[in-house]
């Protein structure tokens, strides 16, 4: 009995401690992300000059971890029929490139990674798992890209449920070009999760960068769809309203929508002038 209440005492005692700790550094567990009262129109469009100034497109797809392999192939016939074809704006041919990774590729994560930092790819999009905020899972559940926002999160996918910090290591290290491109994460809840802490990134590297996340449960067998759906608009020019009245409508049992809003614009004073 006399170890049974010191045993108690000690769980208690470091319960206590933990949510001394959890309150002294700001952090809170959030089990459901934060989410918009109301939708947010999107506004403007692509910058197709700055995406197509070197008469290339170049896309890069990446298909996290635990995506289903149906999912995947129902993309491919349409990435190969892309691949290598010519598109035309403003009378100039744009040649498109298209390369989709899966967590069957050698060190994934690194390729994101450098996909992110190359000032050649226009667009990266990251589909899969969000892994409740901690970021991207690659070659398994555990190979995570890490850039959450500081929250302590609660890792659903082990019992009993974990609570785990969502840090940001990997995002900081990476150095995002001074030039524009698109980015697209694709999973769960992203803009509750991620738009803080890429939006920080991002303005630290004076990167004009169109960041589009998600409201909502995203990773579902009908991925392949939305993000095809996404190319396709691009490839027809259309405008940020086009793009997200597309994705919206894919509703497939649960509904989703596109957060597409600016996080650094570069004005005048940032280019050199020459006279």
């Amino acid at each position: 009995m006399k170890y049974l209440k010191r045993n108690n005492y000690a769980i208690s005692t470091g319960l206590f401690f933990i949510v001394v700790i959890l309150f002294l550094t700001g952090m809170t567990v959030r089990k459901t992300p934060e989410r918009r009262a109301s939708d947010t129109a999107a506004k403007g469009r692509p910058v197709y000059e700055e995406m197509f100034k070197d008469g290339r497109l170049r896309i890069v797809v990446f298909w996290g971890w635990d995506h289903p392999r149906d999912t995947i192939m129902g993309a491919f016939p349409a990435f190969e029929t892309l691949n290598g074809r010519y598109l035309y704006y403003r009378g100039r041919p744009v040649q498109i490139e298209i390369g989709m990774v899966t967590q069957i590729n050698y060190n994934p994560k690194q390729i994101f990674k450098n996909a992110l930092e190359d000032p050649t790819i226009d667009v990266v999009i990251y589909s899969g798992h969000g892994r409740y905020g901690r970021g991207m899972a690659f070659t398994d559940m555990e190979d995570i890209f890490h850039c959450g926002n500081g929250d302590i999160v609660e890792d659903r996918h082990v019992k009993p449920y974990r609570n785990i910090k969502a840090s940001s290591e990997d995002l900081d290290s990476t150095r995002f070009p001074q030039s524009y491109k698109i980015i697209m994460l694709n999973t769960c809840d992203s803009n509750g999760h991620f738009r803080k802490s890429w939006g920080n990134r991002f303005k630290q590297c004076r990167a004009p960068i169109d960041l589009v996340t998600v409201e909502y449960p995203v990773f579902n067998y009908y991925d392949h769809v939305r993000i095809v759906n996404f190319l396709q608009d691009l490839l027809s020019f259309s405008d940020w309203k086009t793009i997200k009245k597309h994705y919206d409508s894919e509703i497939h049992k649960r509904k989703n929508r596109l957060i597409i809003e600016p996080i650094y614009v570069p004005n005048e004073s940032n280019y050199a002038s020459v006279k």
